[in-house]
């Protein structure tokens, strides 16, 4: 097993991979996000989910806690959370494009905007996959089922 030090961990994320983009018959160079890049993305999306209000009532038998019951409020715009997961997937995919490797062919919001649905969700769960937020078949295999 390797020693690691600051310079090799850290060095991660400006390391593109060339991956295959089976949906465009070739091949990109794509690049880790850092955990402070994918929590950019994440507020992103969360931006659009709105405020919840949680309410606890409990009552008091003798000894023991009685019945106890949570109320929660929450309103959700269903087309401004798709938007935001949206937006929130095409400024992943533009940062991991942003690369030493792509610096001679940059590419904007715009065009990730317009690349064919196919192509992008291969794109964006690369870099999924890159950045080590990869969900594998055993984790979801493994999750427990609802009772």
């Amino acid at each position: 097993m390797a020693l690691l030090n600051k310079q090799k961990i850290l060095s991660g994320v400006n390391e593109p991979e060339k991956v295959e983009i089976k949906a465009l018959n070739g091949e990109l160079w794509l690049r880790p996000l850092s955990g402070f890049e994918l929590s950019e993305v994440e507020d992103i999306e969360a931006k659009a989910i709105g405020d919840f209000e949680t309410n606890e009532k409990s009552q008091r038998q003798g000894k023991r806690l009685g019945k106890s019951e949570t109320l929660s409020k929450g309103k959700i715009n269903l087309s401004k959370a798709n938007q935001a997961s949206m937006n929130a997937k095409v400024t992943m995919v533009h940062m991991s494009l942003d690369n030493p490797k792509n610096a001679d062919d940059l590419w904007s919001e715009d065009d990730i905007r317009m690349l064919r649905r196919d192509a992008f969700n291969e794109i964006v769960d690369h870099v999924r996959r890159l950045s080590g937020e990869d969900i594998t078949k055993g984790e979801i295999e493994s999750f427990p089922e609802n009772e």
